[in-house]
Order: structure tokens, then C-alpha cells, then sequence
């Protein structure tokens, strides 16, 4: 088994592999590589490239999961909670791009595979898109639906800037257009149109 100390040191070569040269144009020996340890050495550690992405992929939504459920289950109306959520989503991204990147364009392929009993960041959105439900601030409709709606309009503008030439639009380095988020999301799951509460 690899040193403890080399974990660290291979998850974060394989995600800025991943991110640079896309995940399947990575090979074990480029992250290898890039964590300055030998082949063998990320062999001994871990199976295959496949086995990186499966832990990367749980660890990122995991604690992304958590991050969530810590405004939901906070303070505050459902909507407020829920606007929460975008702020939360967007530091999650800003904290980490390239694992937060990496879970993104990689969740139809990997969350079949998360560990049985994980959270997922979406059922946290529902259970709170169905809290503002019983409140009367959200449409009536699937949650689930509805969570999906809402997550769509962080995630949509995250992956526009990621894949805009430098300078288009910038959501990692500054936060200008965070409020155009935030009130698109809730706007797009509101029970009737008005204007986002001031926070």
C-alpha cells in the first residue's frame, strides 16, 4: 500500500489531469506524472484510472451533499434556504473547481457506482423544493422535477463560463452576476412571479 501521504498528492494530479486533458485522454501515467510518484507507486494505491474517478467522484459529491444540507437544514423560510443553496452551490464551485468540474461532467457515467446510503446534492434541493411547497412559495409540481429546474439554473451559466473563451463570463474569479443566478433560480420555481426578497 502507498504511503497515506501520496493520496492527496494523486487526487488532486488526477483532477487537474482530468480537467486539462479531458478524462478519457488521461492516462495512469500522466497522473502519475503530475504527482511526482512512480506508476507502480499509484498501482499500489489504487486499481486502475477507473478506481481514481469512482473516489474523486464520491468525495466531491459527498461533500458537496454536505455543504448543501448544512443551509437546509439551517435557519430561515424554505425560499430563503433555497437562495442558500445557489450561494452554496456557487462557493462549492469557486472552493474547488476542478473536483466540483470533474462531478458535473461525470455524474451520468459514475453516480450509479456511489457507495449505497450516499447523499446526493439533488435530494437535498427536493427535500427543500418540497418544504416551499407546504409553505405556498414554490409551484406545485414534482419536486424532483422542480429540483432539477432549479439546480439547472446554476449549473447551465457554470458550464457556459467554463466552456466561453477567457473573459466571456467569469463566475470563478468574481461574483457580479451571482444575484442574476440566484433570482433566475428562484424565479424559475416560484408559486406566482414577484421580486426576489433582498437578503
Amino acid at each position: 500500500m502507498a504511503r497515506t501521504s501520496q493520496r492527496p498528492a494523486i487526487h488532486a494530479a488526477a483532477l487537474a489531469c482530468f480537467a486539462e486533458r479531458g478524462y478519457d485522454a488521461t492516462r495512469t501515467r500522466h497522473i502519475a506524472e503530475r504527482a511526482g510518484v512512480s506508476e507502480a507507486a499509484l498501482y499500489r494505491h489504487y486499481p486502475s484510472k477507473e478506481a481514481i474517478a469512482r473516489e474523486l467522484y464520491t468525495e466531491a459529491v459527498q461533500g458537496y451533499a454536505l455543504a448543501l444540507s448544512a443551509v437546509a437544514d439551517g435557519p430561515g423560510t424554505a425560499v430563503e434556504r433555497l437562495a442558500g443553496v445557489v450561494r452554496a452551490m456557487l462557493a462549492a464551485y469557486r472552493r474547488r473547481p476542478h473536483a466540483f468540474l470533474f462531478a458535473l461532467y461525470n455524474t451520468g457515467s459514475l453516480m450509479p457506482r456511489l457507495p449505497e446510503g450516499s447523499a446526493y446534492p439533488l435530494h437535498v434541493i427536493e427535500r427543500l423544493i418540497t418544504q416551499a411547497q407546504r409553505e405556498g412559495e414554490v409551484r406545485d409540481g414534482p419536486a424532483n422535477l422542480l429540483a432539477a429546474v432549479f439546480a439547472g439554473c446554476v449549473l447551465q451559466p457554470i458550464t457556459v463560463a467554463t466552456l466561453s473563451r477567457a473573459g466571456a463570463l467569469d463566475l470563478l474569479t468574481g461574483t457580479a452576476h451571482d444575484h442574476i443566478i440566484e433570482e433566475a433560480a428562484l424565479a424559475a420555481v416560484r408559486s406566482h412571479p414577484r421580486a426576489v426578497d433582498d437578503h
